[in-house]
């Protein structure tokens, strides 16, 4: 275990002075008890209070020196997420529209490579980065619940699939700094765009190989084809929605995402397969440098958390104590 602030613990000088205190009150106590003819509490009851409270100050001390440990992997990794119309589309208003289950492999996935640097770049017509990459998970789970929604861009209607893909290559080209360790981009959508799609796909994946990253497509959608609910004033009706009298329709077009990820030298995964999909991101991670090197590439995690437990189980120790005592 290393520490980020290990001169937090020259704190640790108000720690004797705490329990010289301790013990003099106890003398002190034991004094008060024999000229009043009283018993006073048991030697076990001062030892075990100085314990807890020494553990509760040592706890406080080491969170403020920030604990961490080295990780031995870490890898970068891109999430591409279609955040087009037909990302609206379920079954019925009691069912999660397929960005809402985007989210949650999005999640998933984020929760099982605790070591990963991910980012987000979103995309319909258009294709943006919404978040820079960054180890920190609290943020990317932030974003991920309330920055990713229908609608970033004005009259989000068009899947441009193609485009996104070319945005992505040029990314880690031109910014190697922020980009150049991407070598698996997360892709997650419908698949569902018009024309021939071999074409269309075949210059935007030759661009992806160049720069070395291959497409995991994660497809989010149902078996046949699912309408896409009305929404009015934020709230779903019970109504599709229709163009001249038709409803549309999206279908899962998972031969677009499997041609996709096979031709980059990638995978394809059903959207219940996420165990699966981090098992094969973990196994193209790669060495981390030590954490005490100052590169990038140095890693670690941060097990402040352990201490906090330990706080808090030797406060409610002190205070459970002082309740018995106080009403025997």
């Amino acid at each position: 275990m290393h520490f980020e602030f290990p001169w937090a613990f020259l704190l640790l000088v108000i720690l004797p002075p705490l329990l010289w205190v301790m013990r003099r009150g106890w003398n002190r106590t034991r004094e008060v008890a024999a000229t009043y003819h009283s018993r006073p509490p048991q030697k076990s009851y001062f030892i075990a209070r100085m314990v807890f409270a020494s553990v509760f100050i040592v706890s406080l001390i080491t969170i403020g020196a920030r604990p961490y440990i080295n990780l031995e992997k870490t890898g970068d990794f891109l999430f591409l997420i279609d955040v087009s119309r037909s990302m609206q589309a379920r079954q019925s208003c009691g069912e999660p529209t397929f960005l809402e289950r985007s989210r949650r492999v999005m999640r998933d996935i984020v929760t099982g490579i605790p070591e990963g640097r991910f980012g987000i770049v979103a995309f319909d017509r258009f294709a943006f980065p919404i978040t820079q990459m960054t180890r920190d998970h609290d943020y990317i789970r932030e974003v991920i619940e309330h920055g990713v929604h229908i609608g970033l861009t004005f009259q989000a209607t068009d899947t441009e699939l193609a485009n996104a893909l070319s945005v992505v290559a040029r990314k880690k080209q031109k910014l190697p700094g922020s980009y150049g360790g991407v070598r698996h981009v997360i892709l997650l959508s419908d698949g569902y765009v018009e024309g021939d799609f071999r074409r269309r796909m075949q210059g935007p994946v030759q661009e992806l190989k160049d720069a070395g990253i291959k497409v995991v497509a994660v497809g989010i959608g149902n078996p046949g084809e699912t309408p896409i609910m009305e929404i009015e004033d934020g709230k779903c009706l019970n109504q599709h929605i229709e163009i001249e009298g038709q409803t549309i329709m999206i279908p899962l077009r998972d031969d677009i995402l499997k041609f996709i990820a096979s031709q980059s030298k990638g995978q394809y995964f059903a959207e219940g397969d996420t165990d699966k999909l981090v098992q094969l991101l973990r196994s193209g991670m790669v060495e981390a440098l030590p954490a005490d090197t100052g590169i990038e590439g140095g890693v670690h995690r941060d097990v402040s958390w352990i201490f906090l437990v330990m706080a808090t189980l030797a406060l409610a120790g002190l205070v459970v104590m002082d309740v018995n005592i106080r009403f025997k």
